[in-house]
């Protein structure tokens, strides 16, 4: 009875290291010919438990369509794309081509992606209070997004800079550009105030591929000037946003001016009626 030996193939490959966000993980295989006949490589086949249904070709098959001679190497180049939540890390993966097969490693790098909506945040409040605004978190990245500390925003009141300028010019104009720069350094620094502190009124993380409303708690600074809009950015794993915050009252400055009370009319004394006889 005849027996049919398995043929040796004629393909070896070595994979290096794969690394990359899950977007875009890139490296090369090594392969070589070591057969008497030209080798067709089509496709490589990439397949493991860090692929999902974000993968390059769905299945992890990547198109290459190349001639390798008989007794040459080439160094074919990989790209995939992973799936987005795939987490940080080192995964072991299967690569086949040209009939060999090996094993490579994706080194996979923290990708923060965060989707915000709204995009941007217009609060009204009285300076020194909390306010509240809801905004919807969707995580498209690799990393949860933290919500036990997100800081304070630096905001900065809007047209500040243009109104200390214009008014320096109306108050100083005429003793020179010093005299002027120095008065809008002086109003500009006026219009500071301290930092918006925010927090999460529910610090539990944002997982990966999951969407979340979470309800902001604004602090406004209490030198805020009544009547003025302020901006600034909070910023996030992955996003920024933009908030704005209307401080409730009249400004100083569009405050109608005190009434003077009329002036008191001098009082005259009348004269003593003089004596009879006098």
């Amino acid at each position: 009875m005849a027996t049919t030996r398995a043929r040796k193939p004629t393909v070896h490959a070595t994979a290096s290291l794969l690394a990359g966000t899950p977007r875009r993980v890139s490296g090369h295989v090594e392969v070589e010919n070591v057969g008497r006949d030209d080798v067709l490589l089509r496709t490589v086949e990439v397949s493991g438990s860090a692929l999902g249904p974000g993968a390059a070709g769905g299945a992890g098959t990547v198109p290459v369509m190349a001639r390798l001679p008989a007794g040459r190497s080439a160094r074919v180049p990989l790209r995939l794309r992973l799936d987005p939540c795939t987490p940080p890390g080192r995964h072991e993966v299967e690569v086949a081509v040209g009939g060999a097969r090996t094993t490579a490693v994706v080194e996979v790098a923290e990708h923060p992606r965060l989707l915000l909506s709204p995009p941007q945040l217009a609060v009204r409040g009285t300076p020194g209070t909390t306010v509240e605004a809801r905004v919807v978190m969707s995580n498209l990245g690799n990393v949860p997004v933290p919500l036990d500390r997100l800081g304070a925003v630096t905001i900065e009141e809007r047209g500040g800079v243009c109104r200390s300028l214009e008014g320096a010019l109306r108050a100083e104009g005429e003793h020179g550009h010093r005299a002027v720069l120095d008065e809008a350094v002086r109003r500009i620094a006026r219009t500071r105030v301290d930092r918006m502190r925010v927090r999460a009124a529910e610090s539990t993380p944002v997982e990966p591929g999951r969407t979340r409303a979470v309800d902001l708690q604004l602090h406004l600074p209490p030198d805020m000037g009544a009547g003025r809009t302020y901006s600034g950015l909070l910023r996030l794993p992955g996003a920024s946003l933009l908030v704005e915050v209307t401080a409730e009252g009249v400004a100083a400055d569009e405050a109608e001016p005190p009434v003077a009370p009329p002036p008191a009319r001098p009082r005259t004394r009348r004269a003593s009626p003089r004596p009879r006889g006098s």
